[in-house]
């Protein structure tokens, strides 16, 4: 096995110039905001479209359900059904961003 003392000592400076250089390198205040902007938009996309594909795949023991609390003569538990779910994610989106966005109107 060759060990290079010199090669480890070379590698090892690279390696710490370029973390003080890394770490010396700062985003101005501009492209923090649309980086902010950009996985907050992902955020809110990812869970549109979840609502929409629970919308148009419903869960079928929901109905299910549904079904055994109506042939019991029993109040089934409120909640709020797909459509409500998705109008408020929309809702939630358009409030997070603001009404000059795509969003928000």
């Amino acid at each position: 096995m060759d060990f290079n003392v010199k090669r480890l000592a070379a590698d090892a400076g690279t390696f710490l110039s370029r973390a003080v250089q890394a770490e010396k390198t700062e985003l101005d205040a501009h492209l923090e905001n649309l980086l902010v902007r950009a996985e907050n938009t992902k955020q809110w996309t990812e869970k549109i479209m979840k609502q929409t594909e629970v919308l148009l795949q419903p869960n079928p023991n929901v109905r299910l359900e549904e079904f055994v609390y109506e042939k019991l003569e029993k109040k089934a538990p409120t909640r709020m059904n797909n459509h409500d779910l998705l109008g408020q994610s929309l809702i939630d989106a358009g409030n997070d961003f603001g009404p000059g966005t795509a969003y928000g109107e």
